[in-house]
């Protein structure tokens, strides 16, 4: 059986570090290139302050078209490399639809790689981080890159 690498992206630098890494390292590997789309951006239940609950049609569909090109960009800088990439876009949470995904195809996947913003202290307590919370419960070895 083939090695298949999962590499979680967005549209960060440490994202497209994380893709040339595994790039690098996994020569042979299939990549799964995934990105989490987080529908907090188009949906919300508003709040007991008066803050209207909405949904926009738009903005569901122009975050899943950009989630679509950055997939498609980075899986064909994969094939222009000779790699095997397959694209998985999710939605929800970062941090738990990887965990989730991981769970459902945990036997078919041996390795995440993913970037980290490399926050510190009080940015990283009020605002979590995915990568630490995905290596912390992940069921597979994870690649941090930075």
């Amino acid at each position: 059986m083939s090695r298949r690498v999962l590499v979680a992206l967005d549209r960060s630098d440490h994202s497209t570090k994380a893709l040339d890494h595994a790039l690098d390292v996994h020569e042979g590997a299939t990549l799964v290139l995934v990105n989490v789309v987080d529908p907090t951006r188009w949906v919300s239940a508003g709040d007991a302050e008066g803050m209207d609950s909405y949904y926009s049609k738009e903005l569901e569909e122009s975050a899943k078209e950009a989630s679509d090109e950055l997939l498609e960009s980075a899986a064909e800088r994969a094939r222009e490399r000779g790699v095997d990439a397959e694209t998985v876009r999710l939605v929800g949470g970062p941090a738990q639809s990887i965990l989730e995904y991981l769970d459902d195809e945990g036997d078919d996947i041996d390795q995440v790689v993913m970037g980290s913003h490399g926050r510190r202290g009080l940015s990283r307590v009020l605002m979590g981080s995915v990568a630490e919370k995905v290596t912390r419960r992940s069921s597979v070895p994870v690649t941090v890159v930075r």
